[in-house]
């Protein structure tokens, strides 16, 4: 049984992007901070605790100056709602 194991994971667009449809690519734009990028969003998938997924647009936030939960990223920008889900230990 699957249950949410935390419905308040606010992620940076390129965590999103990668979350959504293993996308990497805008991260290419950057050749400079590519790697960087792409190890801060893995490991961020690696300790998430669950399965990262996208979660409710009516709760993500235009504009924020709070850091990414994921990858830790702290520039302001928008920030997207997704959920973390894992195993129901109750059944």
């Amino acid at each position: 049984m699957i249950k949410i194991v935390d419905d308040e994971y606010m992620v940076c667009v390129d965590c999103l992007m990668v979350i959504a449809n293993c996308d990497y690519s805008g991260l290419a734009l950057n050749p400079d901070t590519e790697d960087s990028r792409t190890a801060a969003i893995n490991r961020g998938l690696d300790n998430a605790g669950g399965y990262v997924c996208c979660g409710d647009q009516e709760k993500d936030e235009e504009f924020s100056s709070r850091g990414c939960d994921n990858c830790g990223c702290n520039l302001a920008g928008s920030l997207h709602h997704c959920v973390i889900l894992g195993e129901n230990d109750e059944v």
